[in-house]
């Protein structure tokens, strides 16, 4: 049921362990400083936090995660690494459990395409919780942009069947471009955008790229596809085969395109009385 509920195989588990605050945080880094208190919004398995940790030493970082098995993994992870100033929780995004004004950044990396309607709610409240003048920084994909190396007709047909499942589950894959509305909103200001890719260039990465899809079509992804009677079990043997074809193939690439912004809590002129 857990693997149900968020369409996460043990292969995607693994994808997610490999993120680093390195490539999926650079846009932040240089706006970090030692002793920062900083809040990572859906932190999976912690692998993004325990470098924000390094980053802000000898500050500190919490991250928040629904998912009780990321929260596992990420305490394993930062006592694996060492790192002593990062500590987890399970948490909700849309009710944060901090009072206001306790941190100096709030990041999040591809949590707004799985909130969807609700993110800008999420960002109210991410407001709320940062110290005026704090900053939150904001990464999601926008899958309207997602490039396929060698794209086949059978790729083609995989990309849309994946964005219907997403939806069905109430996710917006192509939230990524709406970012910057969604910060000025909520009340951000000063908000400054960038646009960054997850890639899977060598063939390693690709291979695993196509394991890991393989794997959703074998587990989560195909089952609901089939249950909605989008496809037949045909036509997901077909994309499988098209997968593992195209993760052999020489010229074949992924690139996840994202829509990066920061935007800060600016503190409230008071205008002098007349």
């Amino acid at each position: 049921m857990e693997e149900r509920a968020h369409g996460a195989t043990p292969g995607l588990r693994r994808d997610y362990g490999m993120r680093t605050a390195e490539q999926q945080a650079a846009f932040v880094l240089p706006h970090l400083r030692p002793g920062m208190r900083l809040l990572d919004v859906g932190c999976g398995p912690g692998s993004i936090s325990i470098g924000l940790a390094r980053a802000v030493a000898p500050g500190h970082v919490t991250g928040i995660d629904h998912d009780e098995k990321h929260i596992e993994a990420a305490c394993r992870g930062a006592a694996a690494a060492g790192v002593t100033n990062v500590t987890f929780r399970v948490g909700d995004a849309l009710s944060l459990p901090f009072e206001n004004d306790s941190f100096d950044v709030v990041f999040e990396n591809n949590v707004f395409i799985h909130l969807a309607e609700d993110a800008a709610r999420a960002a109210v409240e991410i407001h709320r919780v940062l110290k005026p003048n704090g900053l939150f920084a904001a990464r999601d994909v926008d899958t309207d942009s997602v490039v396929w190396g060698h794209r086949t007709n059978a790729i083609r047909e995989l990309n849309q069947l994946f964005v219907t499942w997403q939806r069905s589950r109430g996710s917006d894959t192509t939230l990524g471009s709406r970012l910057p509305d969604i910060l000025r909103e909520a009340g951000f200001a000063d908000v400054v955008k960038s646009v960054s890719a997850d890639t899977k260039g060598d063939p390693e990465s690709v291979r695993s790229h196509a394991a890991i899809t393989v794997s959703l079509l074998e587990g989560p992804f195909g089952r609901d596809a089939l249950e909605n009677d989008w496809v037949d079990l045909s036509t997901i043997e077909r994309l499988k085969d098209a997968v593992q074809e195209w993760g052999e193939h020489p010229d074949a690439f992924f690139g996840n395109v994202h829509v990066e912004v920061v935007g800060w809590k600016r503190e409230l002129s008071v205008s002098s009385p007349s």
